[in-house]
């Protein structure tokens, strides 16, 4: 009896779990997504060393993401803190223009200046790394990009968020990341595909 009360107690059925894994419709408009509140929990770490996320409550009650970084280099989003969406999102916003929509500030005694954000859909579908200017209250950040045609098999398409880091560290914090079409799906002429939008 008492192992398994031990088991159980450390199982924990009733504690509140945290949503993980890709972000999917899941019954909403997959043409329009908002990760906030606990949500923000599926944005991951990454494979790169020196970068911390903490899900916080802001002094105002808000669940934020809470992004310290360390100063180190990569390209690719997936290697930093990146949000992962799921093949019904992926199918959804394909061959259209979309918008990435992320409440940012800067907080702290190394609170950065700047973030970055990059929309990966393949290594020849992505926007690039675009850098957004903080300030110490949230603001609405918006990412414009026209996605590429999915390729022959389903995967994943990814966002990248990171704070700018010149030197040390520095930390950042996300209230909310909307990903919304803001068009019909269409089959751009070559020369503008996976080009950002004006």
């Amino acid at each position: 009896m008492l192992a398994a009360a031990i088991v159980f107690a450390a199982i924990d059925p009733f504690a509140e779990r945290l949503p993980s894994g890709p972000l999917s419709g899941g019954g909403r408009n997959a043409e329009d997504v908002t990760v906030s509140g606990a949500e923000l929990n599926r944005i991951i770490v990454g494979k790169t060393v020196g970068a911390s996320l903490d899900l916080l409550r802001s002094g105002s009650g808000d669940t934020v993401l809470r992004i310290d970084r360390k100063m180190s280099e990569y390209g690719d989003p997936r290697l930093g803190p990146h949000l992962v969406l799921a093949e019904d999102l992926e199918y959804a916003l394909e061959s259209r223009p979309i918008e990435i929509v992320i409440d940012a500030r800067s907080i702290g005694d190394f609170a950065a200046s700047q973030f970055e954000v990059n929309y990966f859909a393949k290594a020849e579908g992505e926007s690039g790394w675009r850098t957004f200017d903080l300030t110490r209250e949230f603001q609405s950040y918006m990412l414009t990009f026209r996605t590429p045609k999915r390729g022959q098999v389903e995967g994943y398409d990814y966002i990248g968020v990171r704070p700018v880091t010149p030197d040390k560290h520095r930390v950042t914090e996300f209230r909310s990341v909307r990903v919304r079409a803001t068009a019909p799906k269409s089959d751009p002429p070559n020369s503008q595909a996976n080009q950002p939008l004006p």
